[in-house]
C-alpha cells in the first residue's frame, strides 16, 4: 500500500470512507495506518452528510448502527476543512471544467488548496484529480 508522507495531507472522500466503514480490509488497514502515523486527513464540510446518506440509503444500514459507525469514525479523525462560500465558488469552476458534481469538486478543491492527495474510488473525481496534478492514494488489496 502507498500513501502520503506525514507532511502531505490526505483528502478523504465518501467513496473511500464507505470502504473503510463497510468494505475491504485493505481500506480499514490504510485508515488505521493513517491514524496511527499522524497523517492529516481532511474532508469538506458536506462529507458527514454524504457518508451518512450512503450508509443509510446506499448500504441499507439501520440509522442507529449507521450513527454508531459515524461516531466511531469521527472519533478517529478526519478533520473538517470548511472553505465556506469561497470554496464552493472555486468548486463550481472545477465542476464545470471537469464535469463533476459540485460535491465531488469540493474534494478536488480542498486537495488543491492544501496541496494534498485524494483518497477516492470515484472515477470522475480520479480523472479530474489526475488532470489537475493531484496525486491519488492507492490501496492494494
Amino acid at each position: 500500500m502507498t500513501f502520503a508522507a506525514a507532511s502531505v495531507p490526505v483528502v478523504l472522500d465518501a467513496s473511500f470512507a464507505m470502504e473503510v466503514l463497510t468494505g475491504a480490509e485493505a481500506y480499514r488497514d490504510a485508515w488505521g495506518e493513517w491514524v496511527g502515523s499522524g497523517i492529516t486527513v481532511l474532508v469538506p464540510a458536506h462529507f458527514w452528510a454524504e457518508v451518512g446518506n450512503a450508509l443509510l440509503l446506499g448500504a441499507g444500514i439501520p440509522a442507529l448502527e449507521a450513527s454508531a459507525r459515524l461516531e466511531r469514525f469521527a472519533a478517529a479523525g478526519p478533520d473538517v476543512a470548511d472553505r465556506g462560500a469561497d470554496g464552493v465558488r472555486d468548486a463550481l469552476a472545477l465542476a464545470e471544467r471537469h464535469r463533476l458534481t459540485v460535491y465531488e469538486a469540493l474534494y478536488l478543491q480542498l486537495a488543491l488548496d492544501v496541496e494534498g492527495e485524494i483518497a477516492t474510488l470515484d472515477r470522475p473525481l480520479s480523472r479530474a484529480a489526475k488532470a489537475s496534478g493531484v496525486p491519488l492514494v492507492r490501496v492494494r488489496s
